[in-house]
């Protein structure tokens, strides 16, 4: 299994001016950044936060999972999530700068900047029926007004094509309206969005962040996908009454999947249809255990 890290990052839609976040109805101040990864590899054809693998030259003040978040954010989008211009970028501010190859803290050194504030969230790790399997920290970065340098790139953002095909500023609220038919999202990506839109403002769930329990973060969030006999997909997770005990392969059933009175004690899983590609369609959140990552 290998370690991965993914960055939710967060703006008020008024310092995303134009950018796509904006359109259709929203009840929600702020966007969130989103990719699509190209077909074929990893996740292919899915929407998820930026991301990926952790590498050895991934070490920092905030540890190995800060590091590989942001650079493989700056690496996927270029945005360069630091507190300050670094005097490469001001003598030389084109596409062509790219983060050391030798380790982020000689680059973090190098450049005299550190990154910005992130937030310890939660912790996937992939299903066991899948081949590829990675232990994923999610964290999450709110770009704020007194954020000048990060401000300063919105509107700059391009996709790195060899990964992604696209990428969008997207309200939580909006993306999951889209998820009921057209949007296909994986899981993590799903749970995550419908925690995020229970903050109508920016400002609010920037304030949340702040008091995230990281010791919760880290506990670790590993779904059990069953197919029901109506053609839904129900992913368990740890602290459902249903949730499997996987040293004895358990596999549930109906009796198990069907969810008759959604505010009943002792749930935590997610209904959705399967879609074509990219993940899942109508996800449905159910949690009424305290259980996971922490509630935002």
């Amino acid at each position: 299994m290998r370690s991965a890290a993914s960055l939710i990052v967060t703006a008020p839609l008024a310092a995303l001016a134009g950018r796509t976040a904006a359109r259709g109805d929203t009840a929600c101040n702020y966007g969130v950044l989103m990719v699509r990864r190209v077909g074929g590899g990893s996740f292919g054809g899915a929407l998820v936060f930026p991301g990926g693998v952790q590498e050895e030259q991934d070490k920092g003040p905030g540890g190995p999972h800060v590091a590989c978040a942001i650079r493989e954010t700056y690496e996927e989008t270029g945005l360069l999530l630091l507190t300050a211009a670094p005097p490469a970028l001001r003598a030389r501010a084109d596409a062509s700068f790219r983060v050391s190859s030798t380790s982020f803290r000689d680059f973090n050194s190098t450049i005299g900047a550190t990154a910005l504030r992130t937030h310890a969230l939660a912790r996937w790790t992939t299903p066991r029926a899948q081949q590829k399997r990675f232990d994923t920290r999610f964290l999450m970065l709110n770009i704020g007004d007194g954020d000048k340098f990060a401000l300063s790139q919105l509107g700059q953002e391009h996709v790195q094509a060899s990964e992604l095909v696209e990428l969008d500023w997207i309200a939580p609220d909006q993306a999951l309206r889209d998820n009921r038919s057209t949007l296909a999202l994986l899981p993590p990506q799903a749970y995550m969005l419908h925690e995020l839109s229970q903050f109508r403002r920016w400002q609010d769930l920037a304030r949340r962040a702040e008091l995230l329990d990281r010791t919760v973060a880290d506990r670790s969030m590993e779904p059990v996908l069953s197919r029901r006999s109506d053609g839904r997909v129900v992913a368990l997770f740890p602290g459902d009454r249903a949730y499997p005990d996987m040293q004895e392969n358990e596999r549930p059933g109906d009796a198990d999947l069907f969810c008759r009175e959604p505010h009943a004690p002792g749930l935590h899983r997610m209904e959705m249809d399967p879609a074509p590609v990219g993940g899942f369609l109508a996800t449905n959140l159910i949690r009424t255990v305290t259980y996971g990552q922490p509630r935002l």
